[in-house]
């Protein structure tokens, strides 16, 4: 007998997803801070974090789905999805109650 993962809306494609999610990373772009010791230490990377969206865009059950390879930006990973709770809410095509998502958190430093 197998067992099904839970269903997250990485693999789904549809227009509404698309646009939610584009929604989703905006939003959380505004929360981000690049950490001051992670700057001066030159870090860099790029950390997945999962999450659960509910229908009014509360978020639970946060932790990094891949490591940016730096404890600094990791959490502060964390930190950017409670800052910026509520979420915008997921549309109704997008299917599930609490939903899944999995998206990137991008820390560089500006390049000269």
């Amino acid at each position: 007998q197998r067992h099904a993962a839970a269903q997250t809306v990485s693999g789904v494609r549809g227009d509404a997803v698309v646009s939610w999610q584009g929604l989703l990373l905006g939003h959380l772009q505004q929360y981000r801070r690049y950490p001051r010791q992670a700057e001066r230490l030159r870090q860099q990377g790029v950390a997945y974090v999962r999450f659960a969206v509910d229908r009014q865009g509360n978020a639970s059950n946060v932790r990094i789905g891949r490591s940016s390879g730096h404890l600094l930006l990791d959490e502060e990973t964390l930190a950017t999805v409670q800052r910026g709770s509520p979420l915008p809410a997921p549309p109704d095509e997008v299917p599930g109650n609490p939903v899944e998502v999995m998206v990137p958190v991008e820390f560089f430093l500006h390049r000269q």
